[in-house]
């Protein structure tokens, strides 16, 4: 009963689960069809050949007839040899050698001859799969499926599974029947690359990619994972329950592995995959971080250090099973370097996501140490903010009231001055202290067109007197044509882009400053407003600093600094960014860059996705702050 609860989810391709990664076998309606054409080519794969299909059936028998199962054997002699040679190593434990298949029989018992014969069997099969060919060119392997690399990888964790089982022996447990499953464990990718190469190469290159889970990709792809497309063939093959429950169930949990028979073997073969995985001992198209095979052991109650014992055997082992099968002559110490090269290389990746996480927390401490700047900042503006105020209060208060009582031109020139200065001062407080404690954005709708003719009208009242070389105060307006209803805070958006187009006036253009206001073309939902001038242009370290509060490499008597320090935090507070470009006497281009600028009905759609700003300089004269 056990069993049949562990084999429906296979046959009737239910929400089974391994690895703790949802469904095998999606049920999304558009899959369907990809689905039925999945299992109509794994229906017409070849079947296994004769004699072990009898085998199978002739094991099945309650008091199966022996002799007739050496002759069935002996009648296939490429198949005898190939099966003594794997019964001298599956004897170690017997004083005499095995010669003759007769004495296999006798000596090993026939469960262990059954499942070597199915181990020769399944792997012939494999050699002669039919690939099958595209319409539209012919056929031709998988780059990215390595075959050999497969089988390396099956036969080291069939392999391992029976020095497991032997070293830990348990009643009902057979080594050789371990191995088999540990061979077969994988037969779904197998047989999934062969009947669709082209989709399981999306699979494999994806899967690479992004360093995950194999069968996370092949769901979604295929409309099944190599679990049930494997429970699936060993239906059709009427392989034993031990098999198919392997092929099944492997990478489950031990804890959430259902009551059948052959539970425990389905659990050593999960502690022999993560050990080979860990090993890097063939290829197993699995690009996650193997599960800690220690760990698995312990919750089958398995002692982890005596499996750690059996690495040096698991590799001698695997190079001569590898000879048997006719997978090539390699050496266990090639086994061993190949290993080693592979997991050098899952290092190497590693190493590469560390130092892109290195960099991404780089950039996340100079934001957080720009907050921290900020917050000190806008401590001390509010301090100073109460401290020169009143001062500055009595100041202009006093001048001009000496401004009112006096007559000569002189005097009321040095008066006036005072007054100016006082405001001077006052105002570049209060915009100070904006910078560092900005008003939280009120998000309404915006007509771009309204919020830019305002920022021309304030811009030019800004700029009176500060004409350029042509003596003309030009300023050209182009916005593109369908833009939506932006969602913005119109007057700290206006405040930040008319710093940004005075900036511009001021740098002495010979032409007019052009703004112009568009969406992204790769990203429509992302608004593009560029200013953009011809005048005097900024030098690297200009660009380095170009926003910073104070800054400027104008001469004495220059503006205080400030303008494109307060657009940067203002365009921050909407989530967006400035990117500025530059060289000397070549002009200067500023762009910022709002995403997701349209305004949605949904209301917790028009929220601040994002705040802050960080400054990150580029080559070649260009500066993004972002």
């Amino acid at each position: 009963m056990a069993r049949s609860r562990a084999r429906t989810r296979a046959e009737e391709f239910g929400p089974a689960r391994g690895r703790g990664t949802g469904p095998r076998f999606l049920m999304d309606p558009l899959l369907s069809r990809r689905t039925e054409l999945v299992l109509r080519e794994l229906g017409g794969l070849p079947t296994l050949p004769a004699v072990a299909a009898r085998l199978l059936q002739l094991g099945a028998q309650e008091e199966p007839d022996l002799r007739e199962i050496v002759r069935l054997i002996e009648a296939d002699p490429t198949l005898t040899a190939r099966l003594l040679s794997l019964c001298r190593r599956a004897a170690n434990r017997t004083r005499h050698p095995i010669t003759t298949v007769e004495m296999a029989v006798v000596m090993l018992g026939l469960d262990a001859v059954r499942s070597l014969v199915l181990s020769v069997a399944i792997f012939d099969w494999s050699g002669n799969l039919p690939r099958k060919a595209s319409a539209k060119a012919s056929p031709a392997p998988n780059a990215g499926f390595n075959r050999v690399g497969f089988w390396q990888h099956s036969i080291a964790v069939a392999c391992a599974a029976e020095l497991i089982a032997k070293e830990m022996p348990e009643p009902g447990l057979h080594a050789e029947e371990c191995f088999v499953c540990g061979l077969v464990h994988d037969i779904g990718k197998l047989a999934l690359e062969v009947v669709l190469p082209r989709a399981y190469g999306r699979v494999i290159d994806l899967t690479e990619m992004r360093m995950g889970n194999i069968a996370d990709f092949e769901r979604p792809i295929l409309g099944m994972d190599h679990h049930v497309a494997g429970a699936h063939i060993a239906k059709l093959w009427g392989l034993p329950e031990a098999l198919s429950a392997t092929v099944e169930l492997h990478g489950t949990p031990y804890d959430q592995l259902p009551e059948i028979d052959s539970r425990r073997v389905v659990g050593i073969v999960g502690v022999a995959d993560a050990l080979c995985r860990r090993l890097g001992l063939g290829w197993s198209g699995n690009m996650a971080t193997a599960p800690d095979d220690r760990d698995l052991a312990a919750r089958m109650g398995l002692n982890a250090d005596r499996i750690e014992g059996l690495i040096a055997r698991l590799y001698e082992a695997t190079s001569a099973r590898c000879r048997d099968l006719g997978l090539g002559e390699e050496p266990s110490q090639q086994l061993l370097v190949e290993s080693i090269l592979r997991a050098n290389g899952r290092l190497g990746r590693l190493n590469q996501e560390l130092g892109e996480a290195n960099r991404a927390l780089g950039e996340a401490q100079q934001q957080l140490a720009e907050t921290r700047a900020m917050v000190r900042l806008g401590e001390m503006t509010a301090g100073a903010a109460h401290e020169l105020n009143n001062p500055l209060t009595v100041i202009s208060g006093r001048a001009q009231s000496l401004l009112s009582r006096l007559r000569d031109d002189y005097d009321r020139q040095t008066a006036q001055a005072i007054v100016d200065a006082a405001g001077r001062l006052s105002d570049l407080v209060a915009r100070l202290h904006r910078i560092a404690n900005p008003p939280r954005p009120d998000w309404r709708p915006a007509d771009l067109a309204t919020v830019m003719d305002d920022v021309i009208k304030r811009a030019k009242a800004r700029c009176v007197g500060k004409a350029g070389p042509s003596g003309v105060l030009g300023i050209k307006l182009t916005l593109a044509d369908g833009l939506d209803t932006a969602r913005l805070d119109a007057g700290l958006m206006t405040d930040a882009i008319v710093e940004i187009v005075v900036n511009a006036v001021e740098a002495s253009p010979r032409s007019p400053v052009e703004v112009r206001v568009q969406e992204d073309a790769q990203e429509p939902s992302r608004l593009l407003i560029h200013v953009i001038d011809d005048g005097a242009g900024m030098s690297e370290h200009a660009l380095e600093h170009a926003v910073d509060p104070f800054f400027s490499e104008k001469p004495a008597g220059r503006q205080p600094g400030l303008g494109l320090a307060l657009a940067h935090r203002l365009v921050g507070l909407h989530g967006g960014e400035i990117q500025l470009a530059s060289r000397p006497g070549r002009g200067t281009s500023v762009t910022v860059a709002l995403p997701d600028y349209r305004w949605s009905r949904d209301p917790s759609a028009n929220q601040l996705l994002r705040g802050g700003a960080q400054v990150i300089a580029s080559g070649d004269g260009v500066q993004r702050a972002a």
